[in-house]
């Protein structure tokens, strides 16, 4: 009966701090999994950065979803369209992912990311003038399939410097010290 009440008090002094590591586990895999995914959406949006810089129309089309829509309805044709039209009449685009904030549930976002966009000739200016550019606070509605994360929805509006969430006040610290 002693040697019964030994092992069960030992049985149950590792049950507990047993129990209490699996539910750690659990609860650290599902926000690393909701972190990871956050960061999948910032590679995607960063990749699209690039190819828009690079003015490459099907780096920054890959990531519209087919039912795609923006605020003044466009879907993927007439924002090819759109994207056209912004390649031939700007040069030296220059665009910077400031401040993204991304709320997950399962396979669906919401991001609101903040931009800096300059181009060409206001890249020199920005040099010589202090001149940064235009900011830009973006909202994407985004689901993810087998093709990964992909834009259903997305607006846009130009915002001023002093309206600029913390996060990007301090990417820019960083990108232009002596402006900001």
């Amino acid at each position: 009966s002693e040697a019964l009440k030994r092992n069960s008090v030992t049985a149950s002094s590792y049950i507990f701090p047993t129990s209490v590591l699996l539910l750690w586990l659990v609860f650290s895999l599902a926000c690393c999994q909701k972190n990871n995914e956050s960061g999948l959406i910032r590679e995607n949006l960063l990749s699209v950065v690039t190819a828009a810089e690079k003015k490459d129309m099907d780096g920054v089309l890959r990531i519209l979803a087919e039912d795609y829509r923006d605020f003044e309805n466009r879907d993927v044709k007439a924002t090819t369209e759109l994207l056209e039209f912004y390649f031939r009449h700007y040069y030296g685009i220059v665009i910077h992912l400031l401040e993204m904030e991304t709320l997950i549930n399962q396979d669906t976002a919401e991001v609101r990311a903040e931009v800096l966009f300059s181009s060409g000739p206001l890249e020199t200016l920005r040099k010589n003038l202090g001149l940064v550019g235009s900011f830009f606070r973006f909202k994407f509605k985004m689901s993810k399939g087998v093709n990964g994360w992909k834009i259903k929805y997305a607006e846009w509006w130009e915002v001023e410097e002093n309206s600029l969430l913390p996060g990007s006040k301090t990417i820019l610290k960083k990108l232009f010290p002596d402006l900001f």
